[in-house]
């Protein structure tokens, strides 16, 4: 079973991660400006606690088959041409 990660994680810093050692200082305001938003990223990041919930799974990774396609539009020479008397 994934279990959360403690809040410090390498590969995919949560939000709080990535102002923490934002300088508080300045000649313009800062993110440290905003206790509110400070506050709430702090929540916001805390890391969930115990496994997946019993009814959840975690998203598997995707696979290069399950991206979408682009397709081509066909040229021109094959569509139908427009009548414009319908108008």
């Amino acid at each position: 079973m994934a279990i959360e990660s403690d809040g410090h994680s390498r590969g995919n810093p949560r939000m709080y991660e990535l102002m923490e050692n934002a300088p508080k200082t300045g000649r313009s305001p800062t993110i440290w400006s905003f206790p509110a938003v400070v506050d709430f990223m702090k929540v916001a990041g805390q890391p969930v606690p115990g496994p997946w919930p019993p009814h959840q799974e975690p998203r598997p990774d995707p696979e290069d088959e399950s991206l979408p396609v682009a397709i081509s539009e066909p040229a021109e020479r094959d569509r139908a041409p427009r009548s414009r008397s319908a108008e």
